[in-house]
């Protein structure tokens, strides 16, 4: 016989798949509840959610969903079964932030680790995750675009008044 408060967290974690569509799954093998508390603080100021499951209960949400999203049943077939204690983040469209905040904290803390992730429809494995975290963000790529379109521009002007200021120097130390 099923028990029911099992089969009621399994359909918790099913409905929390459904309704965000980017995850992060960690390993948190000897991670105080301190610890654990602050990155749910932390992540709670990005709007990630983070979530200790029972590894079993990981594959059963996983399973139900993979009859409906190939996404799913393709994370099913990479990684699972699951070894080790794990926790569940569900990070929201703009994952990137939320991504960087677990790199940090994770530099910090030497006892989680990345399992696999869920990331614009594509499943990644923990260490393809680590190399997406450190990555910069949108804004500072755009950033060292716009810098470096920038750059060239204002090197050509101080070029062109290079001569001139140099005379403007010289006159003035010969007064």
């Amino acid at each position: 016989m099923v028990n029911q408060k099992k089969k009621s967290q399994v359909d918790n974690l099913t409905n929390d798949l459904k309704s965000t569509v980017n995850v992060l799954i960690f390993k948190i093998d000897k991670t105080t509840h301190q610890n654990l508390e602050s990155l749910r603080k932390e992540m709670r100021k990005v709007n990630a959610k983070v979530r200790v499951v029972k590894n079993s209960f990981l594959e059963k949400a996983v399973n139900k969903m993979s009859v409906e999203d190939k996404k799913y049943a393709e994370l099913s077939k990479k990684f699972f079964p699951l070894t080790g204690t794990s926790a569940l983040v569900l990070l929201d469209k703009t994952w990137d932030k939320s991504l960087k905040v677990f790199n940090d904290f994770l530099k910090k803390e030497s006892t989680i680790s990345y399992k696999l992730s869920l990331l614009d429809n594509s499943v990644y494995g923990g260490d393809e995750t680590a190399n997406i975290a450190r990555l910069p963000s949108k804004e500072e790529l755009l950033g060292k675009i716009i810098g470096s379109m920038k750059s060239p521009t204002s090197k050509f002007v101080y070029a062109l008044k290079y001569n001139t200021n140099k005379f403007v120097y010289i006159l003035k130390s010969k007064r």
